[in-house]
C-alpha cells in the first residue's frame, strides 16, 4: 500500500466535536459482549433497523424522526446540517475512499480521522469496556505473534484501516501468517455464533443517547455486511426461526442520501443500496441488550469529550 505521508494537518483547537457513532459488537458462549470497532461520521445502522423493523413487524419504525428529534434537542439543527457542520466530515469520506483504495490520500486531514486505526481505538476504549486483547501484527518480530498465539490457541488477524472484512482470516497456526502490505492486527479469536450463523451487533448512538441495534447474520467466518435482523428482548440467545426466509431490498439508504445525495462511489452501490433482511428476529436475553445499551452510551459521551489532538498519532502518519 502507498502512502502520502506529505499531509497538511488542520488547525485545530481543541473544540468538542458531537459524535454519531456506529459501535460493534460480538456475543461470546457466555453472552459476554465484546466492543470490536467504532465508526464515526455516518455509518449505517438507522435504514438498516428501520428496515428490519418492517420486515418483522410489518411497520416502519420511528427512527429517523428520532434522530432529528435528538439533533435540534441537543444541537439546534437539522442532522444533515449537524452532519455537515462537523469539520472533519469532509476528509472523512475522502479518506474512507483512499481505505478502500479507490482514491488518493487526502491532501489535508482533521486529528479525529486518527479514530479510523484500530489500534488507536484499542489504546483509548480498553480501559472503558472489554475489548478482544489485541496487538500490533510486525512481520519483523514474529515471536511476539507466535507468542499471542501460543496464549490464546486462535487469532483473527485484521487491517489497522479497513472495512468490509478485507483481509479477515482466522489464524490458528504461524505458518499461516504471510501477508504482504503493513498496518495489521493480531486480535484474540472470540466466537460469536447462534445456531450455525456467525453473528454481530451493531448499535448506534447519538447526542449521549442509544438509537438502536440490529444483528448481522453470517455463513462466513466474519458478519460484516451480513442478513439484517431484527433483535428482540427475551430469556436466552437464540434465533426465533433458524430457517428463515429473506427479504431484498434495492434502494438507496438514508444515510446514503444524507452524505452523499447523489454523487456518491459507483463502487459503494452494493453497500448503499442492497440489503439482505430476515423474516426472523435474534432473541437476546435483556441483560445483554441493556449492557450494549450502557456501553453504547458510554463510548459515545467518551468520544465526544475527546481532544482530537492528544489522540496518538495513527499508522498512516507513520514515516519509513
Amino acid at each position: 500500500m502507498q502512502i502520502d505521508l506529505n499531509l497538511t494537518p488542520f488547525i485545530y483547537e481543541g473544540d468538542i466535536f458531537s459524535m454519531y457513532l456506529g459501535i460493534d459488537f460480538i456475543v461470546d458462549p457466555k453472552i459476554k459482549p465484546y466492543l470490536i470497532e467504532v465508526n464515526v461520521g455516518l455509518p449505517g445502522g438507522a435504514q438498516e433497523y428501520d428496515l428490519c423493523h418492517r420486515v418483522y413487524l410489518g411497520k416502519s419504525s420511528n427512527i429517523f424522526s428520532k434522530i432529528e428529534d435528538i439533533s435540534v434537542k441537543v444541537y439546534g439543527k437539522k442532522f444533515k446540517d449537524y452532519l455537515h457542520s462537523l469539520p472533519f466530515i469532509e476528509n472523512l469520506k475522502a479518506f474512507k475512499i483512499w481505505i478502500d483504495n479507490q482514491g488518493p490520500m487526502p491532501e489535508k486531514f482533521h486529528p479525529a480521522l486518527r479514530l479510523e486505526d484500530k489500534w488507536i481505538q484499542y489504546q483509548l476504549l480498553k480501559s472503558l469496556t472489554t475489548m478482544p486483547q489485541t496487538i500490533i501484527f510486525d512481520v519483523g518480530r514474529p515471536s511476539d505473534a507466535k507468542s499471542f498465539l501460543n496464549k490464546f490457541e486462535k487469532l483473527v488477524l485484521k487491517r489497522r484501516l479497513g472495512r468490509g472484512g478485507r483481509d479477515f482470516k482466522i489464524i490458528s497456526d504461524i505458518e499461516s501468517l504471510k501477508i504482504n502490505g503493513r498496518f495489521y492486527l493480531l486480535q484474540e479469536y472470540i466466537e460469536s455464533k447462534v445456531e450455525g450463523f456467525t453473528f454481530s451487533i451493531r448499535s448506534v448512538a447519538f447526542g449521549g443517547e442509544f438509537i438502536c441495534m440490529y444483528a448481522n447474520l453470517s455463513t462466513r467466518d466474519y458478519s460484516n455486511h451480513g442478513i439484517i435482523t431484527f433483535i428482540e428482548k427475551g430469556k436466552e440467545l437464540k434465533l426465533l426461526d433458524s430457517r428463515f426466509e429473506k427479504e431484498s431490498f434495492n434502494q438507496k439508504s438514508w444515510e446514503a442520501e444524507i452524505w452523499f445525495g447523489d454523487n456518491y462511489p459507483p463502487y459503494l452501490k452494493h453497500n448503499l443500496f442492497e440489503d439482505e433482511v430476515a423474516k426472523t428476529a435474534l432473541i437476546i436475553p435483556e441483560e445483554l441488550y441493556k449492557k450494549i445499551e450502557e456501553i453504547s452510551i458510554k463510548v459515545e459521551r467518551y468520544y465526544e469529550a475527546l481532544d482530537f489532538s492528544s489522540i496518538p498519532k495513527a499508522c498512516f502518519e507513520e514515516r519509513d
